[in-house]
């Protein structure tokens, strides 16, 4: 199993760096972008030669990624842009990974809670509520709890100064993404309890809250666990978007500026911390998938045992 993730964890680089080329080619085809000086460094000596090809530049950009985490030089600043990534991707990083946490330890209890009163009135009101939450946009909730919290109530900035600032950001991405949470971890949950081993267990003496919270939640984990992913992915375009609302330097911010500035190296290193950081998510996603499943554990466990005996074991 170790085996099976040193893998999965290899696998980022040319995952990383085919995003990269995809972002190089579709950039290229940007009216007013300047092809022949697509990425600019400090200490390049054909800065202003300018005779690299599109896919020299490509092979060029990802040797000082990998290799020297050079990303170039900030078009809107004139510096280093390693530096300013640092700062701005701590930012978004922190707001997602505070989101993510909230969301599954707020949206898996609403789900469990809605299966176990299937039927009834609290199962309908949230699932009306989930389905409305996740379905409104992240900038028409944020300007309604800005308008109630901070306009009328005055208890909050508009842009952020304080920490406690911070809450109306997380709260919308925390509300959005507990909304998908609840409904996949209910779906699940109200799977798992029509299966015959729940009734078995409750006809042994067991009481239901024994077999939901030590038995049947093991199941309904799974689907929840195998959309990570998409909720990381969902969450950090939504604190992109969240950071352009309130004025926060984060990377949404900084994207917004490249685009509108046409500064393709600025957009490029973004686009490449964004990647990454998907690509995390993805590993990430496969590991809670397989402690969650212990068939595929033991599946693993039994292939790399297999591999290490020269492949004549018996089964």
């Amino acid at each position: 199993m170790l085996g099976y993730f040193c893998k999965r964890i290899l696998l980022i680089i040319p995952g990383v760096m085919a995003v990269i080329l995809l972002i190089f080619i579709l950039m290229s085809f940007l009216p007013g972008t300047n092809t022949a000086r697509m990425v600019r460094y400090a200490d390049d000596p054909r800065e202003q030669a300018g005779s690299l090809s599109l896919l020299q530049q490509y092979g060029k950009y990802c040797y000082r990624v990998f290799l020297h985490q050079d990303f170039g030089l900030n078009d809107l600043s004139g510096l280093s842009l390693k530096k300013d990534l640092l700062h701005r991707t701590g930012i978004t990083v922190r707001i997602t990974v505070i989101s993510v946490c909230v969301t599954y330890l707020l949206g898996v209890p609403l789900g469990i809670y809605a299966a176990c009163r299937r039927g009834r009135w609290q199962d309908s009101l949230l699932t009306s509520l989930t389905t409305f939450f996740s379905a409104i946009p992240s900038f028409c909730l944020a300007l309604a709890l800005v308008i109630v919290f901070a306009v009328r109530l005055r208890w909050f900035h508009v842009i952020p100064q304080d920490p406690k600032d911070e809450l109306i950001p997380l709260a919308v991405l925390v509300v959005i993404g507990a909304a998908n949470v609840a409904k996949v971890t209910r779906a699940g949950m109200a799977e798992v309890l029509e299966k015959p081993f729940v009734l078995a267990l409750t006809s042994l003496g067991l009481s239901r809250r024994s077999v939901i919270l030590r038995h049947a939640l093991k199941s309904a984990l799974v689907p929840v666990f195998s959309i990570f992913n998409t909720i990381c992915a969902q969450l950090l375009c939504g604190a992109i978007v969240v950071e352009r609302f309130f004025s926060m330097s984060g990377l949404g911010m900084t994207m917004v500026r490249a685009v509108s500035s046409r500064a393709t190296t600025t957009l490029l290193g973004c686009a490449t911390v964004v990647a990454l950081i998907m690509s995390i998510c993805s590993v990430i996603t496969d590991l809670l998938f397989v402690l969650v499943t212990p068939s595929l554990r033991r599946t693993l466990s039994f292939g790399s045992s297999m591999r290490r005996r020269g492949g004549r074991g018996k089964i």
